[in-house]
């Protein structure tokens, strides 16, 4: 397993328990956990579509320089 991902998790565990501790319930702390998840998940899918844009941009950029320093 990645070091991130263990990394990952550990945090998951500390701000749930933490919700617990704070709310004092345990179904508002899951719906909580469940929102901070969501979010987690879009900014995930968010951050790889935009490094897949960027890497593609960049590759694109780099076979033009190829194709005009050839010529």
């Amino acid at each position: 397993m990645d070091k991130r991902a263990v990394l990952h998790i550990i945090v998951l565990l500390v701000v749930s328990s933490c919700l617990y501790i704070i709310t004092g319930s345990f179904f508002m702390s899951l719906g909580i956990m469940m929102l901070l998840l969501l979010i987690d998940q879009l900014l995930i899918q968010y951050d790889s579509k935009r490094r897949r844009e960027w890497e593609e941009r960049r590759r694109k950029e780099k076979e033009k320089e190829e194709d005009n320093h050839n010529d």
